[in-house]
């Protein structure tokens, strides 16, 4: 009785040493840790992955700002078309076009300079009558349309404000009432200086 009692599976002694030996702790306390070259190399390859990954996030965000002025030209664009085609004529004022299209715009004091981060706070305000100019309400883009005799209808919109007039890229549109032909044309985002990015883009013929 005594040997099998030396035996005994179950004792705490022998269930303490099993799970020691398991977990291995006496190795798990002799381990090193990270040496310095490797908490260098550690922090290289971060470095490196920021700098790929920072800049396409900030050019996928200035694209999808851009996609609110593809869509104030594009209203413009399609209400120069309605306004044609009713009266024979092309509008020369945002009152003549509002039956079709209305538009709001940001009047913030600020507006110019510093662009969407003042018009984030301000309440869109609608355009007067004789309005040919806006900011929109973002504050991203500075939009201007021009009805040029009754032969074109012209529409471009600048990226407007610190530090975006230089990292967006315009949106330009066209109505040409004699060959009905209409163009919404976006810039990219290289550094050409026709279609590439950055404020101050001419109007586009079509």
């Amino acid at each position: 009785m005594a040997k099998i009692a030396k035996l005994n599976l179950f004792s705490t002694r022998i269930r303490f040493n099993k799970i020691k030996n398991i977990s291995n702790l006496s190795q798990i306390k002799e381990e090193d840790g990270f040496t310095l070259v490797e908490l260098i190399v550690v922090v290289m390859m971060i470095g490196i992955l920021s700098s790929i990954a920072i800049p396409q996030f900030m050019t996928a965000a200035d694209k999808a700002k851009q996609k609110e002025a593809t869509g104030i030209v594009a209203a413009l664009v399609k209400a120069a078309t309605a306004y044609q085609t009713e009266y024979g004529t092309l509008p020369r004022s945002a009152g003549e076009i509002e039956e079709y299209a209305k538009f709001q715009q940001c009047l913030d004091d600020d507006r110019v300079e510093r662009g969407g981060a003042a018009c984030k706070d301000s309440t869109p305000q609608p355009l007067p009558a004789d309005a040919t100019e806006f900011i929109s309400t973002s504050g991203h883009y500075f939009v201007e349309f021009d009805g040029v005799t009754d032969s074109l209808f012209r529409v471009r919109a600048n990226p407007n404000g610190d530090p975006y007039k230089d990292n967006g890229a315009a949106v330009r549109g066209c109505y040409n009432p004699v060959s009905s032909v209409t163009e919404v044309f976006e810039n990219n985002m290289t550094t050409d200086p026709e279609i590439g990015k950055g404020d101050g883009k001419d109007y586009r013929d079509c």
